[in-house]
């Protein structure tokens, strides 16, 4: 079989670019359904985990997922919301 190669107008169109801090937790994306939600980290490592309420993170727990984002809760019950980066389309 050929290998055939995304147009560049669909590849930019499909492609989202953001600036994140590399040596910080980062929320890659939301997916699921509101009972059975779950989340993409990037973490500070690289590495990237799927989460879903109740994981651990590092000192912290996911606390809850939301179309918006995430809330991490650490041992004291403070919650930090995470955020998706800011995004632009395209190169």
């Amino acid at each position: 079989m050929a290998e055939s190669q995304t147009p560049k107008n669909v590849a930019d169109t499909a492609t989202i670019r953001a600036e994140i801090d590399l040596r910080r937790l980062s929320l890659l994306g939301v997916m699921g359904t509101e009972e059975n939600p779950s989340a993409l980290l990037r973490l500070p490592s690289g590495e990237t985990a799927k989460v879903e309420p109740g994981t651990q993170v590092g000192r912290q727990v996911v606390a809850a997922i939301d179309e918006r984002g995430l809330a991490l809760a650490d041992h004291t019950g403070r919650t930090t919301w995470i955020q998706m980066p800011e995004t632009r389309r395209g190169s």
